[in-house]
């Protein structure tokens, strides 16, 4: 990986705002959870203001990729951090007056702050191949990656030692001040425009680009197996290690609150690896082969995550000891090849998606890809409850294996030197 793209000034502005930002929010978010645990003793509430949160991300977010294409990504993403740090900065003022959040209040901030991200987000996704150039772009989300999952190991330590100690109050104050801080650090990002605003906006001018988008998905075949393929792995993935890895190591190895949390751990602390591993292959292998075989092989460690959790497996041992830690082997396995393959998806998405076009056509597949994720949720979580844990991850294997063998064809086929649509100078000087 190369470490001194962060000596490119937007570059590493951008990453230092990023990581801030994020560093904030998770804290955010995990204490968020612990409160309303404590305040009425059910993680169940908490789990419907996430889902209360997902559905006007989902259906805001296509609609969010047209205006950003439209405007200026810069300002977009300075305007929305400061926004951002205004709302959380209300909210601590809520809770400092109030001494509390209520549910409702919550709810509020959660949803708040999820419509602006469905703008930022496909702001913010445009800077990296707006900086850095194409040959560079595994390494530069390789080093986004690297960033992205030490703010999430680093997180939930801080967070629960500051609320531990002296509650949500400075969680609020740090993340209202993480934003505003990353916005600071964004204004002084230089980024050429390739936006293009209507000289009338209208809903007809609204369809003709909202429909320019879905024409290029069709028109380019990786993008749209990928746009078939990749849901199919969030139906599994999502719910595999969300509820059905809880599930295995919780009630079936009955492991103790800080052996789960040690396990967290080594799962986000795996993923550090991945942006080592994406440059080293990106050389031999075409992203679209590092993407195959990445998916197989966790598909084939699903399959012996299977393995450990069936009955016969778990009854050779007189304790969970030996099992725990297979789980624990294979899941770092999973999520240092899984977040490997997000980086090879992200680079080649960004080497075949024109910059003008980066907002529409990035939503647009977003939300194809994540819109199935309730389902996986809602169909292995009955699932885990009517059959056994093992069969219920069989079928995850089996779904997985299959899905990447139908696709070996496409994305072995897929060329890193692809001709990809740019803008042009004289359309770029139209822009201006």
């Amino acid at each position: 990986m190369n470490i001194k793209l962060l000596r490119h000034k937007n570059f590493s502005l951008l990453i230092a705002g990023k990581f801030i930002s994020l560093l904030g929010t998770q804290m955010q978010d995990f204490v968020l959870s612990l409160y309303v645990l404590k305040q009425t003793g059910s993680a169940t509430l908490f789990g419907s203001v996430l889902i209360a949160a997902l559905i006007p991300q989902l259906l805001f977010s296509p609609f969010a990729g047209v205006i950003v294409d439209w405007m200026d990504r810069k300002k977009i993403i300075v305007y929305l951090d400061l926004l951002s740090g205004t709302v959380v900065g209300l909210f601590a003022f809520i809770y400092l007056t109030k001494g509390t959040l209520s549910l409702t209040n919550i709810y509020v901030l959660v949803i708040a702050l999820t419509l602006i991200s469905a703008f930022y987000q496909p702001a913010a996704g445009t800077i990296i191949p707006s900086v850095i150039e194409k040959d560079d772009l595994v390494d530069a989300n390789g080093i986004n990656s690297l960033i992205t999952n030490m703010g999430n190991l680093i997180a939930p330590l801080v967070a629960g030692a500051l609320f531990g100690f002296y509650g949500m109050i400075p969680i609020l104050v740090l993340n209202s001040f993480s934003f505003i801080a990353a916005a600071f650090g964004e204004i002084f990002i230089n980024i050429d425009k390739v936006n293009k605003m209507p000289e009338k906006i209208s809903f007809q001018t609204f369809k003709s680009d909202f429909d320019e988008g879905i024409k290029f998905i069709k028109d380019r075949n990786i993008l749209l197996q990928i746009i078939i393929l990749a849901p199919i792995i969030n139906f599994v993935f999502d719910p595999l290690f969300s509820t059905g890895l809880t599930y295995i190591t919780k009630k079936l190895l009955q492991v103790s609150d800080f052996e789960y949390g040690l396990m967290q751990m080594i799962i986000v602390a795996s993923m550090l690896l991945s942006p080592f591993i994406a440059s080293k292959y990106a050389k031999k292998y075409t992203l679209g082969k590092i993407l195959f075989i990445d998916v197989l092989i966790s598909s084939l460690l699903i399959g012996i995550m299977a393995v450990v959790s069936s009955p016969i497996f778990i009854g050779l041992f007189s304790n969970n000891l030996i099992p725990f830690i297979c789980i624990i082997s294979v899941c770092f396995i999973i999520g240092m090849v899984i977040s490997t393959a997000n980086i090879a998806l992200s680079s080649l998405f960004q080497k075949i998606v024109p910059i003008s076009m980066m907002g529409r056509v990035g939503t647009v597949m977003n939300t194809f890809c994540m819109a199935i994720v309730p389902l996986g949720l809602l169909i292995f979580g009955f699932l885990f409850d009517i059959i056994s844990a093992w069969v219920s991850v069989s079928i995850a294997s089996f779904i997985l294996l299959t899905a990447i063998l139908c696709f070996r064809k496409t994305l072995f086929n897929t060329n890193d030197d692809i001709e990809i649509s740019i803008v042009t100078k004289s359309e770029f000087d139209a822009i201006k």
